[in-house]
């Protein structure tokens, strides 16, 4: 709620030489939302709005491109108007790309819109990059995670409620008392529903505790989407950090999902960036929620003072928030 007059105004201003993407456009169009550069260069459109006379590409297919221009009037509108959609939505697909500064196999996900031009929308996984915006996503637009073919049908059914169950069984005895879970991925972070899709990858997945996830992770995304300010957005990259151990019959015994493959991991993190990347803060999460006291901070967090008010439980997630000029998992 605005409590100041100033800021009012200030968004009132900025609301008439603005076209935004309501729910209804975001819902309704399943076309790839792009602009372009001055270089001529195609990028998606990742900001909550357009300005008057930014040109957007509706893109279906090479031969099914629609210009749409945000146009000055009382009210500022798209025209022709959104939203916009085509018979055959364009899909996404998943490429193998390297990366010096990671060891591991990594992907991109994104479109291949012709000409040899390859649109990310998510730049990398593994350590999963994205943009957050102050809209939040269209909700119910993607049912099912999809492997692409990056990982093998046993890693895939790995992820399941029935073989996470399994797998506890099988890893800590019949009578185990861990709790199975599964979780969504952070889609509302993306704007259209094109990019949210992108992220229903199992490549873009990794376990974490349910009560976590609704809890102190669900809060540090909300707050992600909530520090985004008029037309601008934030570059977040989320990833994982060492393997969770958990007390067994024979010792401590580290949880894997599929084998030696899909580890639950120890730490969960989102490094925060301004839309200059510039960085603002770095989460911290402790994906245990069967510790029995608050973990130290490892070495390579500086602990700052949080932006927001966090739950201090095991149930909650530990969360430290790091000094992401020096964070380095």
């Amino acid at each position: 709620m605005l409590k100041r007059l100033l800021p009012l105004l200030a968004l009132c201003a900025l609301a008439q030489s603005q076209c935004p993407f309501t729910r209804p456009i975001v819902e309704g169009t399943n076309r790839i939302v792009m602009v372009r550069l001055r270089n001529r260069q195609l990028m998606l459109k990742r900001t909550a709005s357009s300005a008057v006379g930014e040109s957007l590409q509706l893109w279906c297919s090479p031969r099914d491109v629609r210009p749409v221009t945000c146009q000055r009037g009382q009210r500022p509108s798209f025209v022709p108007p959104l939203p916009m959609t085509c018979q055959r939505p364009p899909v996404t697909v998943t490429i193998p790309v390297t990366d010096r500064r990671c060891r591991a196999s990594m992907f991109r996900v994104g479109y291949n819109i012709g000409r040899g031009q390859f649109l990310g929308a998510l730049p990398k996984l593994l350590r999963q990059e994205g943009r957050a915006n102050p809209l939040g996503g269209a909700s119910g637009l993607c049912q099912a995670f999809l492997s692409d073919g990056v990982i093998s049908g046993a890693d895939e059914a790995s992820y399941t409620v029935r073989n996470i169950h399994a797998t506890f069984r099988r890893l800590f005895g019949n009578n185990q008392n861990f709790i199975p879970n599964n979780r969504d991925a952070a889609s509302a972070d993306f704007l259209f529903g094109d990019q949210m899709c992108a992220t229903f990858k199992y490549v873009n997945v990794v376990p974490q505790f349910l009560t976590i996830n609704d809890r102190n992770w669900e809060a540090i995304e909300r707050w992600v989407r909530s520090s985004v300010r008029g037309n601008q957005f934030v570059n977040v990259r989320t990833g994982a950090n060492g393997i969770l151990t958990l007390p067994a019959a024979s010792g401590q015994r580290q949880v894997f999902l599929s084998g030696n493959r899909n580890p639950v991991p120890l730490w969960m993190y989102k490094i925060v960036r301004d839309s200059n990347n510039r960085p603002i803060v770095a989460f911290l999460t402790y994906n245990n929620i069967y510790a029995r006291q608050r973990p130290a901070a490892p070495a390579f967090c500086q602990v700052v003072n949080c932006p927001l008010q966090l739950g201090g439980t095991a149930a909650d997630g530990f969360t430290f928030c790091c000094n992401p000029a020096t964070f380095n998992p």
